[in-house]
């Protein structure tokens, strides 16, 4: 199992209007849906990734088949940008 951590140059805020990540380095700014704003705020070093995975499926009653290629889909794009290590 994979333990993730968000780097420390990115953001995460949520509100009424919406889901950002903001990378503080270079000011680019990313709009998430929910669900990954929601799994990016669970990465924190601690959990590992199936355990991510059945918070999510738990709390959206998804099944953890779609909620698993969701998660896996939104990490690989977030280790290729650096976002998370």
């Amino acid at each position: 199992m994979t333990k993730y951590k968000v780097s420390e140059n990115f953001t995460l805020h949520g509100d009424e209007n919406g889901y950002l990540l903001f990378d503080t380095v270079n000011g680019s700014i990313y709009k998430l849906n929910e669900i990954s704003f929601k799994i990016i705020s669970l990465i924190d070093g601690n959990r590992t990734d199936q355990e991510i995975k059945e918070i999510i499926s738990s709390e959206y009653n998804a099944g953890i088949e779609t909620i698993s290629k969701d998660f896996d889909d939104l990490t690989k794009m977030l280790l290729d940008r650096h976002i998370i290590y």
